[in-house]
């Protein structure tokens, strides 16, 4: 237990905020909301006061100047993730940043330098599952033999006309709203970094894409499939195929938080038999779970953690799927 909970500041009012994050740091023994900076002071204000958080700033730069915030979540549009992130780390502070932390991995190289004592991380709640990291766990003891193929589904229809996710330089569409966690999936599945992408991309008037279908060569047998989209009706699955055994996650990437979530497992070798059996889970608050953490690693307890390089990587296959979308080939994952 940590005798002195993290205090925490928000950069940016916006939903993820306010109905995800604030939320989490309240329920979690190991952080304390401090502070939430908007562009909008009284809108800023008025979320503070929602969420019983003591300070409100009209300004992102004067959250950043206050001596008690310790650790920044970044809740900001994409295309500011990075810029905002270097301006905490020049603060002093821990930074959580939104996903996608950048929309292509050269942007990384403005976090080179920071003080290494400082924890950086990409908001990936969905790893700080323990079905998750339940899962992994399975995957690096080859319990059921090596993961093979990956493939996964994520999807819900988009109305909000005004949403930052409708406009192309601020990091819209549905590969970076959604096929970060995909991507970022594969990688947590198979415990390695894919060489090569294939990508067909559907984009609208605007620019966007509604829909992406991806590839991903991992080499050695493993690859990689998955489908996200801004366009249609809600999925979210992941199906893993080892060598003795197929693997489902149902509500894979929003967990119940009522219900026990489960990791299928189905060991028969006969199409025409099931042999299946559940590895249960309590339902939880997957982003109490992510702050926890990250104030755990924080104060310098073991905790799961995924720092700079595991997001420089993740950017570094949507750099791939981008290139590959445009090509209509196979483009290298840069680094293999």
């Amino acid at each position: 237990m940590i005798a002195e909970p993290v205090r925490w500041g928000i950069l940016g009012a916006a939903r993820i905020a306010d109905g995800a994050i604030l939320p989490a740091l309240k329920n979690s023994p190991t952080c304390l909301p401090w502070a939430v900076a908007a562009r909008d002071a009284d809108r800023a204000r008025a979320m503070a006061e929602r969420h019983s958080v003591p300070r409100s700033y009209g300004s992102y730069d004067a959250l950043l100047a206050d001596p008690d915030v310790e650790a920044i979540y970044i809740a900001l549009p994409n295309h500011l993730h990075i810029e905002w992130a270097r301006k905490a780390a020049d603060a002093g502070k821990h930074v959580l940043i939104e996903k996608p932390a950048a929309m292509r991995a050269d942007e990384f190289s403005a976090l080179d330098r920071v003080d290494p004592a400082l924890r950086i991380a990409e908001a990936f709640m969905v790893r700080h599952q323990p079905r998750w990291q339940h899962l992994r766990k399975l995957m690096q003891d080859r319990t059921y033999g090596a993961p093979l193929t990956f493939s996964s589904l994520l999807s819900f229809h988009m109305t909000k006309v005004d949403d930052f996710r409708q406009t192309p330089d601020m990091g819209g569409g549905a590969y970076y709203d959604l096929g970060c966690y995909t991507a970022m999936a594969a990688r947590f599945v198979f415990g390695a970094e894919p060489l090569r992408a294939m990508a067909l991309m559907e984009r609208n008037t605007a620019g966007i894409d509604l829909f992406t279908s991806v590839i991903l060569d991992f080499g050695a047998r493993r690859q990689a499939t998955f489908m996200v989209s801004l366009a249609q009706a809600s999925s979210q699955s992941i199906e893993i195929v080892c060598e003795r055994a197929f693997l489902t996650l149902p509500q894979a990437y929003v967990p119940s938080q009522t219900e026990p979530n489960l990791i299928i497992i189905d060991t028969s070798t006969d199409h025409a038999r099931s042999e299946t059996h559940a590895v249960e889970f309590p339902a939880l608050d997957q982003y109490e779970a992510e702050v926890t953490n990250f104030a755990r690693a924080v104060r310098g307890f073991d905790a799961p953690f995924y720092g700079i390089g595991d997001a420089r990587a993740n950017a570094a296959v949507a750099d791939a799927v981008f290139a590959s979308a445009r090509s209509g080939g196979w483009a290298d994952v840069k680094g293999h």
